[in-house]
Formats: C-alpha cells, sequence, structure tokens
C-alpha cells in the first residue's frame, strides 16, 4: 500500500513529532465519529419520514376504501326493497321469539336476503344479517343464527348503529359477531360494515350488519404499503390480533405458529418469538402503540430496532384509527433500513485497525467530499434541464423550477419518488405524460419533454407558470365577477373540447387544477392542469387502470355518477365539474360542503346545488344549472356545446385586457410576482 519512501518519511515524522502526529490522528478519528454519527442520523430521520408517509398514506388509502363501503351498505339500507322486506319480520318478532324464528327461516327471511343480494349484485355479500333494536338476528344468510343475540363484544358497536351512525369493524369472524351458534361454523374472519334501517319518519327499526372477507380487498390495501424485500403493512387490534394477511405466511407455517393452509387473520397475537421462557409478550411496536394509545397519543415510530412477530429485527411505525377501533402498522428490515450504514461500519472497522489508515481515511473522505459534490451537481441537472429549486410536493412525485440548459427556457420539471411509487402510480405518471403531451390548446399546460434520470426516476418537462390557482384567486379575493367566470369557464372548456375530441376524460377538473396566468404579455390567461386521472376511453388498459382508481377525485366537484359508478366516467362528467367549477366562482364557495367525504358524496348525488346570486346573467345561471344536472343526459352533450353558449355571453359582458391587466397589476408585490411560490402550484398528490 505504501512504499519505501513513504513509510521512511512517516516514521522520521513520528520521532520527531509524536504529539502533533497524535493530535492530527485524534482530530482524524474525531472526524470520523462526527461523520458517522451525522450519517446514521440523517439516514435515521429519512426512515422516520418514509415510515410516518407510509402509514399516512396507507391511512388515507384506508378511509376512502371504508367510506365508500360504508356508503354502499348505507345505501342498501335506505333502499325502500329491503325496508319493506324488513317489515314482516319486525311484526314476527314482536310476537314472540317462536315466531321470529319461523319468519326469518321462511319465506320473509329468505326475501330479505335476496332484496340484499340484488342490491350488491354482481358481488354477493359474504355474511348478512339483519337485527331487530333488542340484538337479536331477524334473517340470515345461514338461517341457523335465527333468533340468536349478537355478541357482547358486539354491544358498543350495535348501540352506535342505532343511535344513527354507520359503522366499520375489523377483522371478525361470525362467532365474535353473534356468538357460538350451534351448527353454525365460526367462518373466516371478515370485515363488517354495520348501518340503521330507517322507517318513512326516519326512526331507525332495524341494523343491517354485512361481511366481507378480511383476506380478500381489505388486506389487498396493506399490500402496496409493503416497500422492498421485507416490508409489512397489517392492522391490529387493542389485544394485539393480526387483522390483515401476513406477508410472511411460510414463515408462520414452518414455525407452527400457523397450520398449512389455515388463515392468521384474527387469529395469530402478534408477540415476540424471541423471548424463550414464559409468556411471550407483544413485539415492542405494538406493546407501544397499546400503551402511547391508552395515553392518547394516537401515532409514532420506533427506530430503535427490535423483533416484529417472526423474529426479524425490524423498525417500524404505527397510527391508531379511532373511528375503526384498529390500528396500522408499517415496519421493514433493519439490515434493509440500514444496508448504506452497515457498510460504512465495515469501512470505518477495516480502516480503524490500521494506524496508517488515519491518514489514509483522511484522503478517502477527502475524495468522497468531492465526489458528494459532484454528485450534487449531477443531482441539480436532470436531462436537458437544470434544476434551480423545489416548487411543490405531491404524495409520490416532486416539482421543480428548473430551465433547459441551452435555451434557457423556464420550466417546470416533475421527477417521480421511486421509494413513494408503485407500479400504479408509475403507469399513472407515465400515462400522464405521455397524454398530455398530445394535447396543444393554449388552455392546456405544455408538456415539453419525457425521460428518465440516472436513478431510474421518470420525470416529465412542462411549462412555468406565473399565476394563481382559481382556489388560490377565491380564497384571498372573494367570487369573481360573471363577465370574469365566464371567460374562464370558456379556456377551461376549450382544454376539454380538444381533449374529448381525442377521447380523453380528465376527470378532476377542480380549482386547484386550474391557473389563471400572465403569459406572453396576456393576462389571465386559463391553464388546466393535472391529467394523473386522466381516462383514455379508446384503450382497455385504460379502463383497468381506472378500475383501480377509483376512490380517486374530489368529491365536491364529482358528478353523480362518479360516486355511484366510478367506472362510467365520460366526457359529460367532465362538464358536471366545470359546472361546479362555475359555481364555486360566482359564489365564494363549493357547490356542496360536509363535515366528511360520505356527507359530501350523499349531498352530490341526492341534493340539489345552491342558487348562484342573484347578480348573474340568466343565461350564464342557465348555463351552469345544466352543466350540474344530476342526470348526464339534462347537461350539455359536448364542451363545444358549453363554448357555443358561452362566446355570445361574452360579447355581451366580455372580460378585457385592460380589466385583466388592472386586476393583476394591482396585486403586484401582494400574493403574486415573477415567479410561482412552492404553494401556488399544484401537482398530483394521488
Amino acid at each position: 500500500m505504501f512504499d519505501a519512501p513513504f513509510l521512511e518519511r512517516f516514521g522520521s515524522l513520528a520521532r520527531r513529532r509524536p504529539v502533533e502526529l497524535a493530535a492530527g490522528l485524534l482530530v482524524i478519528a474525531a472526524i470520523s465519529v462526527w461523520i458517522y454519527s451525522g450519517v446514521r442520523n440523517a439516514l435515521t430521520e429519512l426512515e422516520a419520514n418514509t415510515l410516518r408517509t407510509l402509514v399516512g398514506s396507507q391511512s388515507i388509502t384506508l378511509d376512502a376504501w371504508i367510506n365508500e363501503k360504508r356508503l354502499n351498505v348505507q345505501r342498501w339500507a335506505a333502499d325502500s326493497r329491503l325496508i319493506d322486506a324488513a317489515a314482516p319480520l319486525l311484526a314476527a318478532a314482536a310476537r314472540g321469539p317462536d315466531e321470529l324464528r319461523r319468519a326469518c327461516r321462511g319465506a320473509p327471511g329468505t326475501h330479505l336476503i335476496a332484496a340484499i343480494d340484488t342490491l350488491r349484485q354482481p358481488d354477493l355479500a359474504a355474511s348478512i344479517h339483519l337485527f331487530d333494536l333488542d340484538g337479536r338476528v331477524l334473517a340470515a344468510r345461514n338461517s341457523a343464527k335465527c333468533g340468536w343475540p349478537l355478541h357482547d363484544a358486539m354491544r358498543a358497536t350495535f348501540d352506535k348503529v342505532r343511535a344513527g351512525a354507520t359503522v366499520f369493524s375489523g377483522s371478525r369472524s361470525d362467532a365474535e359477531r353473534i356468538g357460538a351458534v350451534a351448527d353454525v361454523e365460526p367462518g373466516p374472519p371478515r370485515v363488517w360494515i354495520a348501518a340503521p334501517v330507517r322507517d318513512a319518519a326516519g326512526n331507525v327499526i332495524a341494523v343491517l350488519d354485512i361481511g366481507k372477507p378480511a383476506d380478500d380487498r381489505f388486506s389487498q390495501l396493506f399490500e402496496a404499503a409493503r416497500t422492498g424485500a421485507s416490508g409489512e403493512a397489517y392492522a391490529f387490534d387493542a389485544a394485539g390480533r393480526l387483522l390483515t394477511a401476513s406477508r410472511f405466511i411460510a414463515a408462520l407455517e414452518e414455525t407452527g405458529r400457523v397450520k398449512p393452509g389455515e388463515t392468521p387473520i384474527g387469529r395469530l397475537r402478534l408477540i415476540d418469538p424471541g423471548i424463550e421462557f414464559g409468556e411471550p409478550p407483544l413485539t415492542a411496536l405494538i406493546a407501544h402503540a397499546l400503551f402511547a394509545r391508552a395515553g392518547g397519543e394516537k401515532s409514532g415510530e420506533l427506530l430503535q430496532p427490535y423483533r416484529n412477530y417472526v423474529g426479524e429485527s425490524v423498525i417500524g411505525a404505527w397510527r391508531w384509527l379511532d373511528d375503526y377501533d384498529f390500528g396500522i402498522a408499517v415496519e421493514i428490515a433493519e439490515r434493509e433500513a440500514f444496508a448504506p450504514l452497515a457498510r460504512l461500519e465495515t469501512a470505518f472497522l477495516v480502516f480503524g485497525g490500521l494506524v496508517s489508515v488515519a491518514v489514509f481515511g483522511l484522503i478517502v473522505a477527502l475524495l468522497r467530499m468531492l465526489r458528494m459534490q459532484q454528485e450534487v451537481e449531477d443531482a441539480k441537472r436532470v436531462g436537458n434541464y437544470e434544476l434551480l429549486e423545489e416548487i411543490g410536493q405531491g404524495g409520490f412525485a416532486r416539482v421543480y423550477r428548473a430551465r433547459h440548459r441551452l435555451l434557457k427556457r423556464p420550466t417546470a420539471v416533475k421527477i417521480v419518488e421511486l421509494r413513494l411509487a408503485n407500479d400504479e402510480t408509475l403507469a399513472r405518471f407515465d400515462r400522464e405524460a405521455k397524454l398530455a403531451s398530445q394535447l396543444s390548446h393554449p388552455n392546456t399546460v405544455e408538456v415539453f419533454d419525457f425521460g428518465r434520470t440516472p436513478e431510474g426516476q421518470p420525470f416529465f418537462a412542462m411549462e412555468y407558470l406565473d399565476g394563481l390557482t382559481l382556489q388560490q384567486v377565491v380564497e384571498r379575493h372573494g367570487a369573481l365577477s360573471a363577465p370574469r367566470v365566464a371567460h374562464v369557464l370558456r379556456g377551461i372548456a376549450g382544454s376539454l373540447a380538444e381533449a374529448h375530441a381525442r377521447a380523453l376524460v380528465h376527470r378532476d377538473i377542480k380549482p386547484a387544477n386550474v391557473m389563471l396566468c400572465r403569459r406572453g404579455g396576456e393576462y389571465d390567461v386559463v391553464k388546466v392542469l393535472d391529467f394523473g386521472l386522466v381516462k383514455d376511453t379508446r384503450t382497455e388498459a385504460t379502463r383497468d387502470l381506472t378500475r383501480a382508481l377509483r376512490v380517486l377525485g374530489t368529491p365536491s366537484y364529482m358528478a353523480p355518477e362518479r360516486i355511484e359508478h366510478p367506472d362510467s366516467a365520460d366526457l359529460r362528467s367532465d362538464l358536471y365539474a366545470l359546472g361546479a367549477v362555475g359555481s364555486f366562482l360566482l359564489r365564494g364557495a363549493p357547490p356542496f360542503e360536509g363535515a366528511n367525504d360520505l356527507a359530501l358524496a350523499y349531498q352530490v348525488v341526492h341534493v340539489p346545488p345552491p342558487p348562484l346570486p342573484a347578480s348573474v346573467p340568466p343565461a350564464l345561471a342557465q348555463l351552469i344549472d345544466r352543466c350540474m344536472a344530476k342526470s348526464p343526459d339534462a347537461r350539455p352533450q359536448s364542451a363545444t356545446e358549453v363554448i357555443n353558449a358561452l362566446d355570445p355571453l361574452l360579447a355581451q359582458l366580455p372580460w378585457t385586457f385592460h380589466e385583466a391587466r388592472a386586476w393583476w397589476e394591482s396585486r403586484d408585490g401582494v400574493d403574486t410576482g415573477a415567479k410561482v411560490q412552492p404553494r401556488d402550484l399544484p401537482i398530483s398528490a394521488s
């Protein structure tokens, strides 16, 4: 490693200046420890952020899916066919237990189950219970349950439903739902949705209880959060039991904790298998979560490695969901999470064994710093674009202000974070870039380029916009005038007309996805953004992806048919959203508002849109009302039809260049300027 002259000079220095040499070695050692500590802290914080992001994303996904299922069961419970079928069963229950069982096992019970199956087609519910207000089974798919009272453990849930709530419960078997019944197997674990059944006066008269297999879609929701080769995501209850399918089923069967072919859902306690004596405790994460939950905490992380339920050393994060009375957890193996740190430790151990390595280590550190500096410089370049600053961040992508390296043209570059993306989100990103690049309308954001970084991250470059979203304009300055609203709607309709002509349905038109810009000396230039949910009706692949995205969108601006039948969206769904945006701009508030997505969805489907201000010209008000019709057939049938209605109105009530310029110039230095602030650029967060 070192030649003879070097060793001779080093020996001479050691003899002549031992103190200085020792001090130099100590400085090198201190620098080494400092570097190691910094890398470990940075890596630990990075993993903590990753785990928090995964848990948060999983919570959002779970909420969306559960809200959809609750809405479905609530709709069934309110259906007149079910209410009519429940009437004779309730009457029989009032006459006594024997009459209840006869009716339940006879034609009335069979008729009620058939009514639910008709509503549920084509996916029949795995388990069905109809309870009276005393908690007795009035009807069930298995008639052996007839007349049986609900399990004591379900009493709290039953009381909530009887009070009018629709409640989702985690994985439980039929036996845990209604207790042990002769001739009835406990059955596989299911997730449950219970909704109140009301009479014509709105009084709760019964409880509809629907069970779905826990190892089906509920468990599949957690698979997307399993990162890398060792990542695990699952749900757990207050007793520390596993409520979803396990990634490590083979290991569980090999150790005998689960029998071959048996499901661990609802049966496996999440214990630390590394404890050989006494009663095994829960894993450190589950024990910490349940203890912290008792103290009022709702989430947390464990970054000090611990053993998971199959004995592997992991780190993890958790969140408790009070609405559903269970928690969710995400874990990843220590070896995978801290793989870069393990390599660094090995390097320090090897170099620390030799005194001479202290000097060599300094050289290596300097070389590494130079290389890292070069990597930082390289990281600022993506294809032909120089990244200047981050201006936005979504669920799986970041947006940077950039410029073309040769042309110096201002550009926005959107880059996927691979650690946050899965195959589905990557497919959506590619589709957004490719489909949006087909569009050239001046009111559609222009896509310049598409490619991958040296690290394999997909990116696309689009025009950089100086302006505000419609959401920001209304939030900061209130409702818009009728001429300006007509101008904005004309721009959006023009963009949609081109997209619809190419069989593309945007599916996410909303105030946050439309910008008013200053561009090329013009003011109030309308730009439609974010084609992340676009549907190409010409290809089967897009329709397949659409089914996977059925819960995505913004309820306030979604057409009723998209909520009831998500796969049915067509160009008239975009026109509904166009009308909803117009209502928002004229009123200064969304057309529908609710305490949660379920209440909001109900209003969109069933409640007429609010009236517009009396000052709105009748022609504009009538157009917006037509666009927001509940039935697609009652709306304008094309964006061109909307344009033809707006052009005469704009001729009578124009929004002039001078008015637009005066509005923008009066606000310079207040909330606009030469560049868009990070919060001002919307990007797809799904």
